[in-house]
């Protein structure tokens, strides 16, 4: 377990909207990639890999709906994803450098187009310049996208 002065810094929420009220500077689109589907242990892993510097809250509400918000440590980049049961489209609003959103869409559709493998197709592979994880061998790297 890390000590406290161990862990990452994470800005505070409101740095991200940078004074403004929600959704800010954010734009607006629609996504199909329903948010419960990436929200799985191995799903984390594999976007996790693909979308190195960021992380994740849910914002729950009584039926059952939520929005998944992601931010960015580096970049102070955000998305929100409102999730309702029954619905085949989520509004999605991005703001920032890094469009996460996307990030996290195109790291699950990567892996889906890989048959959706398991753990014990992924390794890692450590050197002095960092470590990345790989896909089957060390020269098919999860793609990265920060």
């Amino acid at each position: 377990m890390r000590l406290r002065e161990q862990r990452t810094h994470r800005p505070p929420f409101e740095d991200y909207l940078h004074g403004q009220e929600w959704p800010a500077d954010g734009v607006r689109s629609m996504t199909t990639l329903a948010p419960p589907d990436t929200g799985g242990w191995f799903e984390q892993f594999v976007i996790g890999s693909g979308v190195p510097g960021a992380f994740w809250r849910a914002e729950r509400y009584e039926n059952g709906a939520y929005t998944l918000w992601l931010y960015s440590r580096d970049t102070l980049s955000w998305a929100s994803v409102d999730y309702a049961r029954g619905r085949t489209e989520y509004e999605v609003y991005q703001s920032g450098p890094r469009k996460l959103w996307d990030e996290v869409a195109t790291t699950y559709r990567w892996w889906a187009d890989q048959g959706r493998p398991g753990y014990e197709r992924f390794g890692l592979t450590v050197t002095p310049d960092g470590q990345y994880v790989w896909l089957d061998s060390p020269d098919n790297p999860i793609p990265q996208h920060a």
